[in-house]
């Protein structure tokens, strides 16, 4: 699951011991499942859709889970202080989006980027061995940049779905409308906006650059990857905003393995 629907997130994990890198792997599965289960679950149809994954979520805490990804989280929340709390957000914030709104302003979309975005990291950073208020400060900038990029990249996608995550000031200055994500060729209205966010998540990244030197030698290099496939992703689009009107921005499996001998050498070279 994790190789396939996150193969940009993952890159750095393949480099860390094999204990951690199933730890992040069951996290990452585990969030991504309840993403997928919430965009294919309407809510008019369940009243609660995300309450087996809740109840799961439970059962994998106290050693006792159903689901073959519920058995990975359990193996890791005892090999890990990964908080449970982290997760209660991220399953919040896909019920949020079963009945999206879109954020107004900018502290809107951060503050969902704390609920779909930050616990991820959180998660993450249990397992890399982090244990400073500092660290996970940077981690919340990183994953704020993260999800930024991913919003950027998807814009056109999103807006398909009924989705706009851009903050609706941000359109209101721009004087754009939203239709202007669901064009073949960028306006300047539709440039503007990707200025704009290309700003806020480079400023997010650059926060968060000191990062890999706050958690255990074995995962650092997993950190940088992580940060640098989606800031290489995020210097795509800004060398040309409207590509991504035309399909995903994304890295080829040589372009990726290039960055691993780049930002972690001593890494490539050991495997």
């Amino acid at each position: 699951i994790t190789r396939t629907k996150g193969p940009n997130f993952s890159v750095g994990f393949e480099l860390m011991p094999g204990v951690k890198k199933a730890a992040v792997h069951a996290c990452y599965a585990c969030c991504r499942l309840v993403d997928v289960h919430a965009d294919e679950t309407p809510p008019i149809v369940v009243d609660d859709p995300l309450g087996e994954w809740r109840a799961e979520l439970d059962r994998a805490y106290v050693g006792e889970p159903r689901h073959p990804v519920g058995f990975a989280l359990a193996d890791a929340t005892q090999r890990f202080p990964i908080p449970r709390e982290a997760f209660l957000k991220l399953i919040q914030g896909c019920e949020e989006d079963l009945r999206f709104r879109a954020p107004h302003s900018l502290p809107d979309l951060r503050r969902y980027c704390d609920l779909v975005a930050t616990p991820i990291g959180e998660m993450s950073l249990a397992i890399f061995g982090a244990t400073t208020r500092g660290a996970f400060d940077l981690g919340r900038e990183l994953s704020h940049a993260l999800q930024l990029t991913n919003i950027l990249r998807d814009v056109r996608e999103d807006i398909q779905r009924g989705r706009v995550y851009l903050p609706a000031e941000w359109l209101e200055e721009a004087g754009a409308t939203p239709d202007v994500l669901d064009r073949d060729t960028a306006t300047p209205a539709f440039l503007a906006l990707m200025k704009r966010g290309l700003g806020v998540a480079r400023d997010h990244y650059e926060k968060a650059r000191e990062l890999p030197d706050l958690v255990e030698d074995d995962s650092r290099a997993a950190v940088r990857l992580m940060a640098g496939v989606y800031e290489e992703i995020l210097a795509r689009i800004a060398r040309d905003p409207g590509t991504v009107l035309r399909g995903r921005v994304g890295l080829t499996e040589h372009e990726k393995m290039d960055l691993v001998r780049r930002l972690a050498p001593e890494a490539a070279a050991a495997g």
